[in-house]
C-alpha cells in the first residue's frame, strides 16, 4: 500500500462537506439544509408510537399487580420494581425527545385528543367530561402524535363512541 494514501475515517465534518457541495451544486437555500439536518436526529413518529405502545404495557402489567400477592412473593415484588423502573426510564426517554401525555381525567371531551370508546352517564360530573382514560393521549411539540381512548359523560349527539366491533 502506498504511504501516500491513509484510511479516511468518516466523521461530521467530510458528512458535511459533502452535503455543503450537493448543495452547492444543487443550489439548494441553505434554510432548507438547515433542516433537514436537524431530521436526522429526530425520531421518526412510527418510532414513537412504538414507544408509546410498550409504556402503555408496561402500565398495564403494573395496574394489574395485586398487592397481597407481591407482598408474600418477594421474587414478584423485585419483578414489579425492575417494571416500574423500566416504565420511569421511558417516559423520561420520551420527554427528552419532547413527548408528553396530555392530561385528560376529569377534562373536557377534546374530539382533537380524545376518542370516544364508551359513553357513560356519571352522577356529579359536567356533559362531555372525560371519567376514563383506557389509552393517554401524547402530544410531541405542537401536536397529537397519538389520539387517547376514553370513557366520557354523554352531551347530546355531539359524542359518540367509536365503533370498533
Amino acid at each position: 500500500m502506498d504511504s501516500n494514501f491513509e484510511r479516511l475515517t468518516w466523521d461530521d465534518s467530510i458528512w458535511r462537506g459533502t452535503r455543503e457541495f450537493y448543495l452547492e451544486v444543487e443550489n439548494l437555500p441553505k434554510d432548507i439544509w438547515e433542516e433537514n439536518q436537524h431530521d436526522e436526529d429526530r425520531p421518526t413518529r412510527a418510532m414513537l408510537l412504538e414507544m408509546i405502545s410498550i409504556l402503555d404495557g408496561m402500565e398495564r402489567l403494573v395496574s394489574i399487580a395485586e398487592s397481597e400477592v407481591l407482598e408474600e412473593n418477594p421474587v414478584l415484588k423485585n419483578w414489579l420494581t425492575s417494571i416500574l423502573g423500566l416504565q420511569r426510564r421511558m417516559a423520561r426517554s420520551l420527554e427528552k425527545v419532547g413527548v408528553f401525555p396530555v392530561p385528560s381525567l376529569g377534562r373536557p371531551f377534546d374530539p382533537h385528543i380524545h376518542e370516544a370508546v364508551e359513553i357513560k352517564p356519571l352522577d356529579g360530573f359536567p356533559p362531555a367530561t372525560v371519567v376514563e382514560v383506557q389509552e393517554k393521549p401524547y402530544r410531541w411539540g405542537n401536536s397529537i402524535v397519538r389520539v387517547g381512548k376514553v370513557v366520557v359523560t354523554p352531551k347530546g349527539n355531539s359524542v359518540s363512541p367509536t365503533n370498533n366491533g
